[in-house]
């Protein structure tokens, strides 16, 4: 946004010593961010008013004149001009040497030196407006025209052309992201409040008269939206004559980057930038007056509607657009732009000028949705104060009737209302204050910054009571924290001393369940090698049913993420079954974990929010693992391994029960366990039905574990337990047993541990089923681990023990040991 220096001090005294760059620098330390300066005159250097003295034909040119021109010296100069329009006592634009131009308005700037033009000298350039960047302010109307100066007067010859144009303007770029959140700065007459309140300097009352309402034409408003409109205005002015504006307006708009077209538009375009209020205007010849009655109706567009800009495009709406209508047709989409159907033309007799405050949600998704980018749009949508309305309807008449002094309005004053904004009080304590910024303002300093912005200030007992002035009552100052801002930044941020905060040092509290999933994390990956898997929490119904698994038992989701996936999980097997089955085909062997939430529909957890009248779905934290290699047509133990072993190292003894009771569709009929640890099941191994198997497409077998983590950690003391290693050496015996099919390694592990004391470790390190061993038998080999904590087994002592165990395996399970 462009703010023009000399336009904020029509609203602001401002004495010499406060230059621009120290306005600049004051708003980008407390408000907005000021990203250049821009001076007006500043390609002008070198150009004067001249008087043309003289007009004589080129001896060796047909096209040229040679003329001499009068610029305050002793001397008039000579200049060689092609200009089709120049005339003795013509005022222009005297280009000296070492004034830059653009020849024909176009390309880079040059830089004039004393020249020849067929055989004739020239001591200088009189200029078009194109080669002097004025082009905006003087169109030509020929291209070989030069710029006519005559309007200016001829005492201002041999004045600075900025000078005698009033081009002495700084123009201030403000990054309009840096004001989003402020409403009340998108005018000149916001920016000169803020300025005010940085220098301490009173603001000029925004001056207006009341409108007489007139007599012809009666203005009726069917607000039939009053969710989307707050506030509209609307007045009918009768005698006007549509033509340019005067200078002093063009060269307003210009400064600001509006470009002039008429002065019934130009004045609409002046007050948005002025108060920050959009405006707009109809041909009053072009809607729909009834037996000298006009209404206006503000609804929403039918589904399907088409209308036509005044940029000549077609858009098709929907019901969520608002739009402003005669009885007959729409004329506007509130808030953003107007019709075609109503445009403002020379052949305009009446006027009928808007003002309103509509809704900033549904400007803002009619603007995004369409693609339809204005001024107007741009302010709305940060929610522009309802009471700028009637000063801005009040300005565009007064302009009107100064430039127009036969015009007269034929209307009554039609305005409606129809908003509430919240102006406090906001209860304020300096304490408060303090605490928030680290330092203690005094009392009647943060009074003297409250009032000069606006706020009204009641104390009762050391706590403040601050009544919201309106233009920072819409969406903008709510709570204390915003007071606790603006009196920082008018304060200066520069003025708060960096401290090092003060608070308690206190240990956190220990989330034990996060300690254990890194601990567990660490172990399967470092020690195991499988890889962490990354699921969403959400699963394919098509998964669920490769899985027999109910869908009814699973949440579903009203508004999913991912169409495909309207589940919630209660198991993470499903979503790991996925990655096994992308993966396996292109590596011989699939290691993967995951640990994550569950969610059960049956049961409630936690509150929505503290407070809340909502319940949760209870989650629960699982430790889920699978593993798929070729040629391994026993994973189960592989999982088995890694599950109890990693158990171990939590400190925890578990053991495999093959009760088949809680047995999933999916379990493997005779390869599964239930893993219990003192008696309290914690989770389960098994490997995949070889059906669902099949049905996900998988080429190996696979075997799966869930373990719950919720219920292991009541189970594990985070305390660290030692045991002394024993100084003796281990002797290690490996050992093949026959045993018949149904026999569960798990059984066979505990009746190798309860043979002595002295047998430590055992660790299944191969099962194998052949003919060669008999129908319905297994081999399982095990790697069994004697050690002493008092001496050096000997290896007659392992040798009956190893016996012993031997007739006991034999006896127990029939088992043959392989020789």
């Amino acid at each position: 946004m462009l703010i023009s220096y000399n336009w904020l001090r029509q609203y602001i005294d401002l004495p010499n010593s406060i230059s621009v760059q120290d306005i600049a620098d004051k708003l980008k330390l407390s408000t907005v961010e000021v990203e250049k300066i821009e001076y007006q005159g500043k390609y002008l250097d070198n150009i004067v008013v001249g008087k043309v003295a003289s007009v004589q034909r080129h001896p060796n040119a047909d096209k040229l004149n040679v003329c001499t021109v009068e610029f305050g010296e002793k001397y008039p100069v000579q200049i060689v001009c092609g200009g089709s329009n120049v005339r003795e006592g013509m005022l222009v634009a005297l280009a000296g040497l070492g004034a830059k131009v653009r020849w024909h308005g176009e390309g880079e700037l040059v830089e004039l030196k004393k020249v020849k033009i067929r055989d004739i000298e020239s001591y200088g350039m009189i200029c078009a407006s194109t080669e002097i960047g004025l082009g905006e302010m003087f169109p030509l109307k020929d291209e070989k025209e030069i710029l006519d100066l005559t309007v200016v007067g001829e005492k201002k010859v041999g004045q600075p052309l900025a000078k005698a144009l009033d081009l002495d303007d700084a123009i201030f770029e403000i990054d309009n992201k840096s004001l989003s959140h402020r409403p009340d700065l998108w005018g000149h007459y916001g920016i000169a409040r803020e300025v005010g309140v940085l220098f301490k300097k009173d603001l000029k009352e925004y001056k207006t008269s009341e409108i007489k309402p007139g007599k012809g034409i009666n203005i009726k408003i069917d607000n039939q939206t009053k969710d989307l409109c707050y506030r509209y205005m609307s007045v009918a002015v009768d005698g006007v004559v549509v033509g340019p504006s005067p200078i002093w307006l063009q060269k307003s708009l210009m400064s600001v980057g509006v470009r002039p077209i008429n002065n019934i538009v130009d004045i609409t375009n002046y007050i948005t930038c002025d108060l920050g209020q959009p405006m707009h205007a109809f041909d009053a010849s072009k809607l729909t007056v009834k037996k000298d009655k006009l209404t206006f109706v503000i609804r929403r567009a039918q589904e399907g509607e088409k209308f036509t800009t005044l940029d000549d495009k077609e858009y098709t709406f929907d019901n969520n657009v608002l739009l402003v209508a005669d009885e007959e047709k729409a004329v506007d989409i509130g808030g953003v732009m107007g019709g075609k159907n109503s445009e403002i033309t020379h052949e305009t007799k009446i006027v009928v000028f808007e003002a309103a405050n509509f809704d900033a949600t549904n400007i803002r998704k009619t603007s995004t949705k369409y693609g339809i980018r204005s001024d107007a749009s741009m302010r709305f949508e940060k929610g522009q104060d309802p009471h700028n309305v009637e000063l801005a309807m009040r300005r565009a008449i007064e302009l009107l009737l100064e430039m127009c002094p036969q015009a007269k309005v034929v209307s009554n004053v039609a305005d409606i209302k129809n908003f509430h904004l919240y102006q406090g009080p906001i209860e304020f304590d300096l304490n408060f204050l303090t605490k928030k910024i680290g330092k203690e303002i005094d009392h009647k300093e943060v009074v003297a910054i409250l009032y000069r912005l606006g706020f009204s200030v009641e104390e009762k007992k050391n706590v403040m009571k601050i009544k919201i002035p309106t233009w920072r009552a819409t969406k903008d100052i709510s709570i204390a924290e915003d007071i606790v801002e603006e009196v920082a930044r008018i304060y200066g941020f520069g003025n708060i001393e960096s401290q090092l905060p003060i608070f308690s040092i206190t240990p956190p509290e220990k989330n034990e369940l996060r300690a254990l999933e890194r601990k567990i994390k660490d172990l399967v990956s470092l020690e195991h090698h499988f890889a962490e898997s990354y699921n969403y929490s959400f699963v394919s119904p098509h998964i669920l049913k490769l899985l027999d698994l109910n869908l009814e038992e699973h949440i579903e989701l009203d508004n999913p993420i991912a169409k495909d996936r309207p589940y919630l999980r209660r198991s993470l097997i499903p979503n790991l079954l996925e990655n096994i089955e992308k993966n396996i085909h292109s590596f011989d062997e699939v290691r993967l974990f995951e640990i994550g939430k569950v969610f059960w529909k049956e049961e409630v957890g936690e509150r929505e929010w503290k407070g809340s009248d909502y319940l949760l779905p209870k989650q629960d934290t699982m430790w889920g693992v699978a593993y798929s290699a070729k040629g391994d047509k026993k994973p189960f133990f592989e999982v088995s391994h890694v599950v109890t072993t990693i158990l171990q190292r939590l400190g925890l003894e578990c053991t495999l029960e093959s009760s088949t009771d809680h047995m999933a569709s999916w379990f493997h009929p005779s390869r599964f366990a239930h893993v219990e640890v003192g008696g309290v099941r914690i989770g389960y191994i098994a490997e995949l039905h070889p059906e669902k198997q099949t049905r996900f497409g998988i080429v190996s077998q696979v075997a799966l574990s869930e373990i719950d983590l919720n219920s292991l950690l009541l189970l594990i003391s985070f305390k660290s337990v030692y045991h002394r290693l024993s100084e003796y050496p281990e002797v290690m015996r490996d050992v093949a047993f026959v045993v018949h099919k149904t026999v569960l390694h798990t059984d066979v592990v505990k009746e190798i541990k309860a043979v002595d004391l002295l047998i430590g470790n055992v660790e299944l390190f191969d099962v194998f089923e052949g003919e060669n061993l008999g129908q319905n038998k297994k081999s399982l080999a095990y790697h069994i681990t004697y050690v002493s904590k008092e001496k050096t087994l000997e290896t007659a002592d392992v040798d009956k023990i190893h016996a012993k165990l031997v007739k006991l395996l034999e006896q127990k399970f029939k088992a043959e040991v392989r020789k």
